[in-house]
């Protein structure tokens, strides 16, 4: 995710606080009495909640396109199809040869609390489990490691059976249009 969690968690804290706080404010101006602390904190809960998940779902891609600074603080966006060739560094045992690279589709899709990675090949799928974000400010570099799930079609699984793995995408601000990766 783009914000740490302990960073999401004060948010999501600070923010239940200061909405039963405003609860009790406007019910006690209009009918001169606090509300029970239960209806309170629930009403929070529902207020943070719901501009949360609108803020995160609706508001933030503009916000971050926006504000190029925030893609420099926390982490550019990635968000879309990125194109490729991946690199064996295998061979094969009956001759001896690295294969060909292969021809990749990368669909990567970052919010504010969450981020994938897909990866399409002409013989296999494979889709990110998990995903952390790891920024590198002080020589401009920002990677993504994630563990995927690996999906190979039937008529390849006899030399290309389904795997789990680790992978990593990166970026460097000095070419913010390329990834490499391992």
């Amino acid at each position: 995710s783009l914000v740490p969690r302990k960073f999401q968690l004060t948010i999501l804290i600070g923010g239940g606080i200061v909405a039963a706080w405003a609860y009790d404010a406007v019910v006690a101006y209009f009918t001169g009495h606090l509300p029970p602390l239960l209806k309170a904190i629930s009403f929070a809960i529902l207020v943070v909640g719901t501009v949360a998940g609108f803020v995160a779902e609706h508001l933030w891609r503009r916000i971050w396109k926006n504000l190029p600074l925030l893609q420099t603080l926390l982490f550019p966006d990635l968000n879309g199809k990125w194109t490729g060739m991946l690199i064996s560094t295998g061979t094969d045992p009956s001759t001896g040869q690295s294969p060909p690279p292969v021809p990749i589709d990368v669909t990567i899709r970052q919010g504010l609390f969450s981020t994938s990675v897909s990866l399409l090949t002409g013989e296999s799928t494979s889709h990110s489990t998990r995903a952390f974000l790891e920024p590198f400010r002080d020589t401009g570099r920002f990677r993504i490691w994630y563990g995927y799930d690996n999906d190979p079609q039937a008529q390849v699984r006899h030399r290309s059976s389904p795997h789990e793995g680790v992978a990593y995408l990166e970026m460097d601000a000095a070419q913010p249009d390329r990834l490499t990766g391992t």
